[in-house]
């Protein structure tokens, strides 16, 4: 069995709030759970995890896709991605002060 994996980093700092860089990077289903977040640096740290785990998701896919395609929601509290178009990918997303890693594994 092939597997591919993908993974990127993002300064948080680099992330702004502007509902255009929203819109073109959360699923409608993660612009509800961004909505939840009470501030600013919780909702940038978000929206970088976010970019860096759907830049990993789309370097093992065959053609790039828009990232408000894809969804990521939880499973017992950990990050997942809900989109079964894609075959089964499993992610991680992690946050340090100044920085936000995604990676992801595809089976094919």
């Amino acid at each position: 069995m092939m597997k591919k994996i993908g993974i990127d980093i993002v300064a948080v700092k680099r992330i702004k709030l502007k509902p255009r860089m929203i819109e073109l990077i959360l699923h409608p289903d993660e612009i509800k759970i961004l909505s939840t977040r009470l501030t600013k640096n919780s909702k940038r740290e978000f929206l970088a995890g976010r970019w860096a785990v759907k830049e990993a998701i789309i370097k093992t896919l065959p053609s790039p896709i828009a990232m408000n395609q894809i969804n990521i929601g939880y499973i017992d509290q950990k990050p997942s991605l809900k989109n079964s178009k894609f075959g089964e990918i499993i992610v991680s997303i992690s946050h340090e002060k100044r920085y936000a890693v995604g990676m992801a594994l595809k089976k094919d």
